[in-house]
């Protein structure tokens, strides 16, 4: 493919799986800067969203962590073969929280509360500064209750965020506080931005990523247990507004949040009975709520509790969910039923996804670990090298007179000059 251009390989290069990818870059240099450019990585990333490609299930049971291929374990095959993962917050306990997934990035936590933000495809990680949590606040008044997490993106910044609320109550019935802080992976850094309105009354449920916004579900005051609001923060202007949820006749049902092919999910759970999926198609518009599915409770085995939707089959009629951490089954949506259960699976252990893809953990670094300065750094060098190697024959010509030893400390005092500060000689 030496004979074609870059833009056609890129188009060709983008349709394989990440890690063989990584294997591409060293059949050349040109293919290795090609790959390695943030242009191919937003390419490669769209061709696996827009194809639902390269997609990945994590399971994750209280001591180990186990993936395996979507297409090939549960589209094309009906054995599902397991593989052990290993990720870089190995403690004296393997499991690990998922706090967000977003294009093929996870923000994952230990049982210490290390938190990273890691791609598996590329093995490399980042870990995230050790934020403490005040656990008593105005002289001991008030004490730390809750606190949830949530990860994405703002595409308004480029920036992979990871958000942190911690609630504060204790003063008072209606009393209670909800900080937010932000970390940037871009910046480095966490930051406090404006408290949240509402309060959280679900310890561990995190938010729920779509549409460059995060979601939860929270309550008006600590006094009731009630969570009816589905409240989201824009990562973009990093605000707060409330989304506007189906028209329902019956609202004895508990809310949960879930993402199908980046769309907002309403999942109205009437406990033991059934739970109902919503999708909201269009963000932020009401109208644009459309039922997705139902499951019964004799659907399943065992108490329906839980369920959350994970994946589209390929061709779009089945839905791939887990429910109540015990089992993984298709929801066909043209018969209008759960399938057999999927052999192979862990007893007890919790489902998330990722897509592979080559997405920096450390923003304005290549994969070689070049930073983009580093690198407009070599570009600028060559430049005046060329330059340089340009202008030599004119010094020659001009220290033709002079003798041999003269001549090459010139030479060399004007390269040194050159390459450090630019041109400034003086004769």
């Amino acid at each position: 493919m030496s004979g074609l251009p870059l833009e056609m390989i890129a188009e060709i290069l983008c349709r394989l799986p990440a890690k063989e990818l990584l294997c591409c870059r060293s059949v050349s240099k040109p293919w290795c800067a090609l790959i390695d450019g943030p242009n191919f990585v937003k390419l490669h990333l769209k061709h696996s969203m827009d194809t639902s490609s390269n997609l990945y299930i994590i399971l994750r049971t209280t001591s180990h962590v186990h993936y395996m291929d979507f297409e090939q374990n549960l589209v094309l095959n009906d054995c599902v073969t397991l593989k052990e993962l290993n990720h870089p917050l190995m403690c004296y306990n393997h499991g690990i929280k998922v706090l967000g997934s977003v294009n093929g990035l996870l923000c994952i936590s230990n049982v210490v509360d290390d938190i990273a933000v890691w791609n598996p495809s590329t093995r490399k990680h980042r870990v995230v500064p050790f934020l403490p949590i005040e656990l008593k606040r105005y002289f001991g008044t008030k004490s730390c209750s809750v606190y949830v997490f949530g990860f994405g993106y703002d595409s308004v910044r480029d920036d992979y965020k990871l958000v942190r609320i911690a609630q504060f109550g204790g003063g008072g019935k209606r009393s209670f506080e909800s900080e937010v802080k932000v970390y940037s992976l871009r910046k480095q850094s966490w930051r406090r931005i404006g408290d949240m309105p509402y309060c959280v009354h679900y310890p561990g449920a995190n938010g729920v990523f779509a549409n460059g916004a995060l979601h939860w579900v929270v309550g008006e005051n600590p006094e009731s247990n009630v969570a009816n609001i589905v409240v989201a923060l824009d990562l973009g202007v990093e605000d707060y507004r409330e989304v506007l949820q189906p028209e329902y006749k019956d609202k004895n049902f508990y809310i949960d949040l879930g993402v199908l092919r980046g769309c907002l999910c309403f999942l109205a759970n009437f406990l033991g009975e059934r739970v109902d999926v919503w999708m909201m198609k269009e963000y932020g518009v009401k109208e644009s709520w459309t039922k997705l599915f139902s499951v019964a409770q004799y659907e399943v085995i065992g108490f329906l509790r839980s369920l959350k939707p994970l994946a589209y089959s390929k061709s779009g009629d089945e839905v791939l969910i887990e429910h109540d951490n015990l089992d993984l089954c298709w929801y066909d949506l043209k018969r209008k039923q759960v399938k057999n259960r999927i052999p192979g699976i862990p007893y007890s252990f919790e489902a998330d996804t990722f897509v592979e893809s080559l997405i920096s953990v450390s923003p304005n670094r290549h994969l070689d670990g070049r930073t983009q300065d580093e690198d407009e750094d070599s570009k600028d060098r060559n430049k005046r090298y060329a330059v340089l190697n340009f202008m030599l024959p004119f010094f020659m010509s001009i220290f033709s007179s002079l003798d041999v030893t003269c001549y090459f400390g010139l030479v060399f005092v004007i390269r040194d000059d050159f390459l450090s500060e630019g041109f400034k000689l003086v004769l």
